[in-house]
């Protein structure tokens, strides 16, 4: 206990000696989180909207007018000509545009079916799918207020739906992006920054020779790896405070359920990749290699095979196999479990039984490979 002690003494004085690694540990992570927090939104809001008028009347005018009434559509453009339609859409300054016909107006007042026609700019595919179900839902809302005014013209003062949907959405009502987008970011930063600055450490005492003194020490390889992984445990928790600190403060992101589960479940992720990152650092000779071989195994799994952008639901059957040894998967789990939905520990239990076997297998390999650099 006391040989691991004085290992961690040391770890400490070596950390807050290099600055960029503290910087890197504490002071890093909540900047990436308001860069990304702000740069990366899924909310589409205020498109850039034509209009290609062909019928003048009273009745076009009002649906646009309700059309950009809303917070979604913004017109931008008002075109006289198709030609003038390509090009803004080519160009991109328009996303959608609203084709109304000739006869549009006469076909409402006399109760027929009147035809308008969106053209969307489908360069992305997920700002496109979402614009048209905006579309939609607003055409078949005005429709249902056209129907209903012509209906009380005719003497139906008292008219009510055949089906009365109420929708009711829960954890994040206001269908913000930041609230499903901090929890993932908050596991990426810790991820990453986590993996780098230990995969660096065993490496950078090899190359300043010190890690000769550790080899020939009473020190056996488990108080090694104890002795380097308590301090970045320490400072990473430290972080992740700070982030969601930042979460709150700045994206109104709360802590709906258990702290306590939270610091254990973060603990258990913190350790996996602290785990990851010692593991490299004893396969890799340089601080170079170390830092690549760091960054593409912990940015890209936590970033594409997490469920944090993609869901995992809809990847391929072997993509979702291979996605059960990312412990980033787990922990976004959880952590949206905790912070958004506030749910008991019913919910989640698999998640955390996970990160515990990951964190634990994780520092295993990286003991077992310490002994045999020790033995060599």
């Amino acid at each position: 206990m006391t040989r691991t002690i004085a290992v961690i003494k040391k770890e400490f004085k070596q950390i807050f000696r290099d600055v960029r690694t503290l910087f890197l540990l504490i002071f890093f992570p909540p900047q990436l989180l308001l860069l990304f927090g702000y740069a990366l939104s899924f909310d589409v809001k205020h498109i850039q909207t034509g209009v290609y008028d062909l019928d003048k009347s009273e009745q076009s005018r009002a649906l646009l007018h309700a059309l950009t009434a809303t917070e979604y559509f913004d017109l931008a453009k008002t075109y006289e000509n198709r030609a003038d339609i390509d090009r803004g859409l080519d160009s991109g300054k328009t996303s959608v545009v609203i084709v109304i016909p000739h006869g549009f107006g006469r076909a409402i007042e006399e109760g027929e079916t009147a035809k308008i026609q969106s053209l969307i700019d489908g360069a992305n595919s997920q700002t496109a799918a979402i614009t048209q179900g905006y579309i939609k839902a607003f055409a078949q809302a005005y429709s249902i207020k056209l129907a209903s005014e012509q209906l009380l013209q005719l003497g139906y003062d008292r008219i009510k739906p055949p089906v009365d949907l109420e929708p009711r959405i829960w954890y994040n009502p206001e269908l913000k992006s930041s609230m499903f987008l901090v929890p993932g970011l908050i596991v990426l930063i810790l991820m990453l920054s986590c993996v780098i600055s230990t995969a660096l450490s065993i490496v950078r005492e090899k190359e300043r020779g010190t890690i000769e003194q550790l080899l020939v020490s009473p020190l056996n390889s488990a108080q090694i790896i104890i002795g380097k992984t308590i301090p970045y445990a320490i400072i990473a928790l430290t972080s992740g405070a700070l982030i969601s600190g930042v979460g709150y403060l700045v994206f109104s992101v709360p802590i709906k359920g258990s702290i306590f589960i939270l610091l254990i479940a973060s603990t258990l992720f913190i350790l996996s990749a602290l785990g990851q990152g010692i593991l490299i650092s004893t396969i890799t000779s340089s601080q170079q290699v170390a830092y690549q071989v760091a960054a593409l195994t912990s940015m890209l799994p936590a970033l594409l095979l997490s469920g944090f952008v993609f869901p995992i639901r809809n990847m391929p059957h072997v993509i979702q196999l291979i996605t059960y040894i990312v412990p980033a998967r787990y922990f976004i789990s959880v952590l949206r479990a905790i912070m958004l939905k506030g749910a008991g520990i019913e919910a989640y239990w698999e998640d955390i039984l996970s990160l515990a076997i990951f964190s634990t297998v994780m520092l295993l390999a990286a003991t077992i490979r310490m002994s045999r650099t020790k033995l060599a």
